[in-house]
């Protein structure tokens, strides 16, 4: 027997819904923050077919059987080396709707439970960009380890306090630490805003390799903003576009996040981010995916759930920068 009734019609008009909104579910959480959006926009967000555990890939050092050479000279022959990888474990998420009976009688014909189910997946979608968003700037460590890791893990000079990121640990691999600037306690020959900036974009770049977005907090946004010459205050286009404010700086977009200082309300901080390295992975089949409409035997109301299995990982800490406690650094 089917669940519900006809003009209701949970087990149809619900699930089928839901279902066919889900894709713009997803697109919406993640074009609705600066840091998802520029995953996504990126390329960032890779599905990964299975496996025990996340494997990321390292590249830190250069292969030793390189070299010139005259006539027979033997070449070398050294064990590779400068290539590692790191493991990072799947974390499990999750997004629930539910209707309760009474609400069958109380929203009679198609058009009263399209309504409902809108209300419910906007809802659903503001919920779960603001909680995700959040997370991703935290370090892991929430609900007893359970959370997404976050850039407060990713991009950091140590390890956070649950463990070698990765498994690799940072006190004995500089190569896994990124780069990391207090504003209290400035590097030789900084002394302002402005020489702190140019200090962290150059520390993270290589060659062409560059930071490829900067978010900060607000605070810390607005005190560029303040230092800039006002003729001079250029934007991205395409981060516009996308509704972010932005400045550039040494044309790299600048945005601000609400949650960029997650977790340290009083700091005002900058994330330097190259996101060529940064990668959101996602377990094939399981991301985003609906469960069937439930009903509990001793419950007059129905369930449905996405669930997603994934986490945020890194596969080059060097080319990012946190600039942290901006408030303490003197104007330029």
């Amino acid at each position: 027997m089917a669940v519900g009734n006809p003009t209701y019609g949970v087990t149809g008009l619900v699930s089928t819904t839901v279902n066919k909104y889900i894709p713009k579910l997803q697109e919406q959480i993640f074009t609705s923050k600066i840091l998802l959006w520029a995953l996504e926009k990126s390329g960032s967000m890779e599905t990964e077919p299975g496996g025990i555990k996340i494997v990321q890939p390292l590249l830190y050092g250069k292969s030793a059987n390189v070299g010139s050479y005259a006539g027979s000279d033997v070449f070398k022959t050294d064990p590779n080396q400068g290539i590692s990888a790191a493991e990072f474990p799947w974390r499990q998420y999750y997004g629930l709707m539910h209707f309760e009976g009474i609400e069958e009688a109380m929203n009679s014909g198609p058009q009263a439970v399209l309504n409902l189910i809108k209300s419910r997946m906007q809802q659903l979608e503001l919920t779960m960009s603001e909680d995700i968003n959040e997370m991703l700037y935290l370090d892991g460590s929430g609900n007893s380890n359970k959370d997404f890791y976050g850039l407060s893990a990713l991009v950091s000079a140590t390890d956070p306090a649950w463990g070698a990121l990765g498994g690799v640990a940072r006190a004995d691999n500089d190569w896994w630490k990124s780069q990391a600037i207090a504003g209290g306690s400035l590097p030789g020959g900084v002394t302002t805003f402005n020489e702190t900036m140019r200090r962290m974009y150059n520390d993270c770049s290589e060659g062409n390799d560059h930071p490829s977005i900067l978010i900060g907090t607000q605070g810390a946004f607005e005190r560029y903003e303040g230092e800039l010459v006002p003729n001079l205050r250029f934007g991205d286009a395409v981060t516009g576009d996308a509704g972010f404010q932005n400045l550039l700086f040494k044309n790299v977009p600048f945005a601000y996040d609400e949650y960029a200082n997650a977790g340290v309300s009083a700091d005002e901080r900058i994330w330097f981010l190259n996101m060529k390295y940064l990668h959101f992975k996602k377990l094939t089949g399981t991301w985003f995916k609906p469960s069937d409409l439930k009903q509990p035997i001793n419950q007059d109301v129905f369930y449905k759930h996405l669930k997603s299995y994934g986490n945020f990982v890194i596969s080059n800490a060097k080319r990012q920068g946190v600039l942290t406690a901006v408030q303490s650094i003197a104007k330029s």
